[in-house]
């Protein structure tokens, strides 16, 4: 299940990531597009004062044509001006209309009548006129175009820009609860790992990480440290008659009673089975017995358990202290249960008097 959600919320991530990209590239590209058409039109305002400039020259030739005698000098520059025309970027009726004067020039050189030669000027004027005209509208069109497609990628590349935010925003915040959610689950786990799924105390890694620690600490700051060894007496007895369910009960509540009367820098820990151990720091033998027999009344169902209490001697390991304490509850164990020893106090056992014979 928490897998499933996991790559629910990736694949979340993921869609938001792409939408975000896409939107970036469409931006781009109308960027793009509106940097073309910006160009296209200053090309075309260029080449529209060229043609305007030409078809002036033109009709400056048309005008000479009128008073010439002799169009063989006129003509050829004439041509020379119409071919330059040709060369831009005509539409159809524009090239029509170049196409117009062109045949009347040729008209021209072949000496027709007065009238008829007044007739092909004028029409040729006009045509130039119209060409000029035509030329000028297509590129104030074409200008509209492109300052309305300028106008549109800037809003729309605005519209990307607050859209392409409100991903990054939703991107980081769906990050951060990824995070929080991936911490929290680190948090159970590491609980997991240090704590008796049974009882709710530490378990026995977490005692053997912390051991070590609280000695350095206690040899650093020079006060006592104290390590007991508690378990439960008859417990198996105890399982066996009432069941595992009510043994387990039995075990939790012990753990759970001894706990709340424990300081905050106290450490209780399940060391195994029906086997508890506390570490104790700035306590010394007297206090620990103390605090044990306070826990004594704690017990559920009126059970009982021994302890072992055994006192560090700024030498030994963890794990020697450990031995002690245990020793020292085996002790307690062999001298009728329901007790505590100090380790180094334990109670002398009478050995029986032999009989000489």
């Amino acid at each position: 299940m928490k897998l499933r959600i996991n790559l629910a919320g990736f694949a979340r991530q993921l869609w938001i990531a792409m939408a975000a990209l896409v939107l970036v590239g469409f931006g781009a590209f109308l960027f793009s597009r509106a940097m073309q058409s910006d160009e296209d039109v200053r090309t075309a305002y260029r080449e529209s004062l060229t043609l305007a400039q030409a078809c002036f020259e033109a009709q400056l030739l048309l005008t000479e044509l009128r008073s010439a005698s002799d169009t063989r000098t006129v003509t050829p520059t004439l041509r020379r001006k119409l071919d330059e025309i040709a060369r831009l970027h005509l539409s159809g009726a524009e090239q029509q209309d170049l196409g117009e004067v062109e045949r009347a020039v040729a008209e021209i050189e072949l000496k027709p009548d007065m009238q008829r030669r007044s007739e092909l000027l004028q029409n040729s004027d006009r045509r130039l006129l119209s060409l000029v005209t035509s030329v000028r509208d297509r590129t104030e069109s074409n200008a509209g175009v492109a300052h309305r497609l300028h106008d549109f990628a800037l809003y729309t590349l605005l519209a990307i820009s607050v859209l392409t935010l409100a991903a990054a925003i939703v991107l980081v915040a769906i990050a951060l609860r990824t995070l929080s959610a991936h911490r929290e689950r680190l948090g159970q786990l590491d609980q997991m790992a240090h704590e008796d799924a049974l009882t709710g105390v530490v378990n026995r890694r977490r005692l053997d990480e912390t051991l070590p620690i609280e000695l350095a600490r206690a040899e650093r700051l020079g006060y006592p440290l104290s390590v007991a060894m508690l378990d439960l007496d008859f417990f198996k007895r105890y399982n066996d008659r009432r069941g595992h369910g009510a043994g387990d009960a039995l075990l939790r509540e012990a753990a759970q009673s001894w706990r709340r009367q424990l300081r905050p820098t106290d450490v209780l820990a399940r060391y195994g089975g029906e086997e508890f151990t506390l570490v104790l720091p700035s306590c010394d033998a007297e206090q620990a017995e103390h605090l044990i027999e306070r826990l004594r009344p704690l017990m559920p169902e009126r059970q009982t358990f021994s302890a072992g209490v055994a006192v560090w001697d700024g030498h030994d390991s963890g794990e020697g202290l450990l031995r002690t304490a245990d020793i020292a509850l085996m002790q307690a164990k062999r001298t009728g249960r329901n007790r505590t020893v100090v380790a180094g106090r334990e109670p002398q056992i009478a050995l029986p008097l032999r009989a000489v014979s």
